[in-house]
This record gives structure tokens, C-alpha cells and sequence, in this order.
């Protein structure tokens, strides 16, 4: 009788390790191949991808970090990390810091709280609040990729210290009025200034401002000041009207008062310069030819009273220049003429 050869044993667990094994051979390749793909990446036609590897710009340039739109390979995460930006975009960032809008009513004081309300004191050292929002465009990629953190906090900063510097230039009538549009241009030429210092990348298109008025403690005692304010330059431009109606009238009757005093002067002038003149020849001939000039004179008066006269006695003169006696002649000339 020979003797029978027992049939292996199988150790326990070891054909699952095995295929384990397998699975791992075969499965490591795939998941590198994956990893290795996912580095492809697509940029949109307005957008611009800034790629970073280890927090630092890619290729060590900011032209070679950049990548335009299209197919793009980069190393996938967390060797490179693409930032996309959409540079065509204007973003709008709310700043509300300066204002109390969105506080509950019931919570207000006559006073105001500047661990919960924002304000700006103006020039002539009133209280304003303002709610802004801010519309920019992303200029530089690369800087602005750098900031990213922090690039909208930057901006609200910059925006509010200087609308807090261009708000103490001015007078709270000016800024409220027809300065208004003056004080938002320096504030974006001055928040401008600051974020190039800073480098954030950003372009500060425009502001607009969606309230700028007192606090809502001081509101009615402000809004009773406007108006007495309105009611004083109504009263002051309507002065001004009737000066400038009355003031050129007054000028007119003037120079035709002095007009029509300078031709009376002028007339009483030339009939005084007449009867000098006329005395004159009267003194000259009398020089010459006394008796002449007392037969002439005596004449011409004659002349002049005898149309008036109701009855008329005429006697010549005496021979020699000797005189009558009053009696020796007479003119009547009826009452009344």
C-alpha cells in the first residue's frame, strides 16, 4: 500500500493580499496618468489665469506666470495653483463702514457710537455718513493675484481714508450740494493714487454715492437748519434781482437827469455869454454916442409897450437932451394886459 501526498494547504488571507496587490499595480499608473491630466486647464476669452507654483509667481516672471485664453498645461495641485481673473469684468465692492444704514432704529441715541456707526466729520466740522460703492477693474492680474487675499480689503480702505481726508477739505453745504460732484472725483483720484502705491492691481473706475446726509439723530434739527439756509438765499437772490432791476433804472433816470442838467446849463450859459455880449455892444455904442443909444433904447420899448396900451399920448423927445417932466407924456395900459 503506498503512501498518499496531502493536498496543499492555503494560507489564510494571502490570495486577497495578492489581489491587492494587483489592484495596486494596476491602479497607481491610472491615478498618476489622472493626477498628470487634471494639470490642463482652459481660460475663458475674458479671463486671464496667473499661475502660481508654491505661492510664488510661475517661470519667475510676471509675463511667464500669465497665461492668455485657450488650452493651457500646469502642474496640477498643489505644485501650481491657477488664479483666474476675469479682467473684462467691473466688479462692484459695497462700503457701508461710514454709515448706520441696516441699524435698528429703536437703538439709537442722541449720540453717536463709533464702535457701531461710521461717520466723517467735514470741514467746517459737521457729522456725515456715507454709503459708497465702489466699481473697479482688475488691471494688473499678477499684482492683483498676489493680493488676492486681501485686494478688496485694500480697496475699501484706501476708499475710505480718502473719503475721510477729501471730507475734511470741504463745508457740509458744498459737499451736499453742487459740490458733490467735485468731492467724489478727489476721492477717486486720491484712492487711486494709494492703491498703485500699494501695488493691488486694481483700477478704481467709478463712485457712487447712495446716501451722504447727517445721522438720523441730528436729521430734523439739520434739515431745520437747510431750510433756513434755503429760506436766506431765496431772500438774498431775490435782493439781488430787484438791485439788479433797480440799479440800472436808478442809472438811467440819473444820467437823464444830468443830461437834462447839463443842456440847462449849457443854455443858461450861452444866454448869459448872449446878453453879455449884448451889453457889451450896448456899453460900446453908448461910449461912442450916448444920446443915440437913449433915443434907440426909448424907441424900442415904446415898440414893446404900444401893442398893450388902451390909450396913447405920443410927444417927441425935447431938442438938446433936455427932459419932460413926467406929466408930459403917458401910456395907459388897461388892468389885466
Amino acid at each position: 500500500m503506498s503512501a498518499q501526498t496531502p493536498p496543499p494547504t492555503s494560507v489564510p488571507g494571502l490570495s486577497s493580499f495578492e489581489g491587492m496587490l494587483g489592484y495596486i499595480r494596476w491602479g497607481l499608473p491610472l491615478l498618476l496618468v489622472g493626477y498628470l491630466l487634471s494639470g490642463w486647464i482652459v481660460v475663458g476669452s475674458d479671463e486671464v489665469a496667473v499661475v502660481l507654483r508654491f505661492g510664488a509667481l510661475s517661470g519667475g516672471s510676471a509675463a511667464a506666470a500669465q497665461r492668455t485664453p485657450g488650452l493651457h498645461y500646469t502642474l496640477p495641485r498643489p505644485i501650481d495653483e491657477v488664479v483666474r481673473l476675469k479682467v473684462k469684468k467691473v466688479y462692484e465692492l459695497e462700503i457701508t463702514d461710514l454709515h448706520s444704514r441696516g441699524r435698528d432704529a429703536s437703538t439709537w441715541t442722541r449720540s453717536i457710537d463709533p464702535t457701531t456707526e461710521g461717520y466723517v466729520l467735514t470741514g467746517d466740522h459737521n457729522i456725515i455718513q456715507v454709503d459708497m460703492i465702489a466699481r473697479y477693474l482688475i488691471d494688473d492680474p499678477v499684482a492683483f493675484a498676489l493680493h488676492q487675499a486681501q485686494a478688496e480689503q485694500v480697496l475699501k480702505s484706501s476708499v475710505m481714508a480718502a473719503t475721510v481726508h477729501t471730507m475734511g477739505e470741504v463745508e457740509v453745504d458744498t459737499v451736499l450740494s453742487e459740490g458733490r460732484a467735485q468731492f467724489i472725483l478727489q476721492v477717486i483720484q486720491r484712492a487711486q493714487a494709494r492703491l498703485d502705491r500699494v501695488d493691488a492691481g486694481i483700477d478704481l473706475v467709478s463712485i457712487e454715492v447712495t446716501d451722504l446726509a447727517p445721522p438720523q439723530q441730528v436729521q430734523r434739527d439739520f434739515e431745520q437748519v437747510q431750510n433756513a439756509f434755503i429760506d436766506m438765499e431765496t431772500k438774498v437772490t431775490e435782493a439781488r434781482r430787484v438791485r439788479e432791476q433797480e440799479i440800472p433804472q436808478a442809472q438811467t433816470e440819473r444820467d437823464q437827469e444830468l443830461r437834462e442838467a447839463k443842456a440847462y446849463a449849457a443854455e443858461l450859459l450861452a444866454q448869459a455869454r448872449g446878453d453879455t455880449a449884448m451889453w457889451g455892444d450896448l456899453y460900446e455904442e453908448y461910449r461912442q454916442n450916448p444920446q443915440v443909444l437913449r433915443e434907440r433904447l426909448y424907441l424900442e420899448n415904446v415898440e414893446v409897450s404900444l401893442p398893450n396900451a388902451g390909450r396913447l399920448r405920443f410927444v417927441p423927445p425935447p431938442p438938446n437932451g433936455r427932459r419932460y417932466s413926467t406929466d408930459a407924456f403917458r401910456i395907459s395900459i388897461p388892468a389885466g394886459n
